[in-house]
């Protein structure tokens, strides 16, 4: 007779057992598939006991996997705390991607801009746009309305250093309020 490994514990249970080595409660988690995100969901309820002095691990442990808090001020902390963790990467990739388009010269700085929509219209003409082509000011805020259907090469290029110009902002601290127009949209901040 063959001896056959065990069978890995499946990828939920594994990260249940790190969320517990994190000092995590398990009566306070779920761990589960959701459809709807097409991920995994690491769902966090009071019962776990968690602090903000858990949020590192968590992160670590989750990944790219959407983490859910019940209590409403602990998810925007760990929010907060990602994208505190995730800045600098995320910096060094957009100034990178700035650069290789010969654009990081002279980069507009949010300071020096009264109002965010002329600090857009900065970031598109940094970009090879046309003011006003990308966002749009709205009674909610300022909305980027991107082209819909076939674009040329320019075009795509001209929106894809605008993204780049965007995260490139937001991870210096210069972040500005916006939100996308469409389906799914993402709603201006106030």
């Amino acid at each position: 007779m063959v001896d056959m490994p065990d069978t890995p514990p499946a990828y939920d249970k594994i990260l249940m057992q790190r969320l517990i080595r994190c000092g995590l409660q398990q009566r306070g988690l779920a761990v589960q598939y959701q459809r709807e995100f097409q991920s995994i969901e690491i769902f966090i309820g009071q019962d776990s006991h968690a602090t903000a002095d858990h949020f590192d691990c968590i992160n670590d442990t989750a990944g790219y996997e959407v983490v859910t808090f019940e209590n409403p001020e602990m998810q925007r902390a760990y929010d907060d705390r990602v994208v505190d963790i995730r800045r600098p990467n995320i910096l060094a990739n957009a100034r990178a991607a700035l650069e290789s388009r010969g654009v990081l010269e002279g980069f507009p700085e949010r300071s020096k801009f009264s109002t965010d929509k002329l600090f857009a219209e900065a970031l598109e003409r940094q970009c090879g746009m046309a003011p006003g082509s990308f966002f749009v000011q709205t009674q909610s805020g300022m909305i980027g309305q991107p082209k819909t259907g076939s674009k040329s090469k320019a075009d795509e290029a001209r929106e894809t250093c605008l993204i780049a110009a965007i995260m490139y902002a937001s991870a210096k601290g210069e972040p500005f309020k916006f939100g996308f127009d469409g389906n799914g949209a993402i709603a201006p901040e106030r």
